[in-house]
Order: C-alpha cells, then sequence, then structure tokens
C-alpha cells in the first residue's frame, strides 16, 4: 500500500492542469510562466546556467570547489630548525 500526500496529489494535478492547458507543450508552458512572472510585479532571481562537468572533471561529492592537487605535487616545507 503506498501512502499519497494529500498537498503532493494537489500540486501534481495542478501542475497537469496548466501543462494541459498548453498541449504539454514545454516551450509554450516556458513562455507562459515567463508571462506570468513578467506581469506580477515581483522581482526573480535570474542565475546564469551552471555548467554540467564530464565525468572525470567532477569535484568529490559535496564539494563547492575543486580537490586541490595530490600531496606529491605540493613543496616540502622546510625542516623546522632544532634548538
Amino acid at each position: 500500500m503506498t501512502w499519497t500526500d494529500p498537498i503532493v496529489a494537489e500540486v501534481r494535478a495542478i501542475r497537469d492542469e496548466h501543462a494541459r492547458k498548453f498541449g504539454y507543450d514545454l516551450k509554450r508552458i516556458v513562455e507562459d510562466i515567463q508571462d506570468r512572472e513578467a506581469t506580477s510585479g515581483r522581482t526573480y532571481l535570474r542565475l546564469p546556467p551552471r555548467l554540467i562537468a564530464r565525468d572525470g572533471d567532477r569535484p568529490p561529492a559535496g564539494a563547492s570547489r575543486p580537490a586541490p592537487p595530490a600531496a606529491a605535487s605540493r613543496p616540502t616545507p622546510p625542516a623546522a630548525a632544532s634548538p
């Protein structure tokens, strides 16, 4: 038995009705949403597109920037002088 969240079901029904109104044509759906945004009087944040990394270019999971080079490629600090 699967539990259905009534709020999720309502959102999906509204989304489906909106898509049906435009024949499920993604271009027309996006144009409608953009028109609604333009006439709403609200300010919307526009972020630049994120680039998709190739498999070899991916940083470790959860990293916000590329991993530093391997320890072997870093210069070794000079040894501390003995007292």
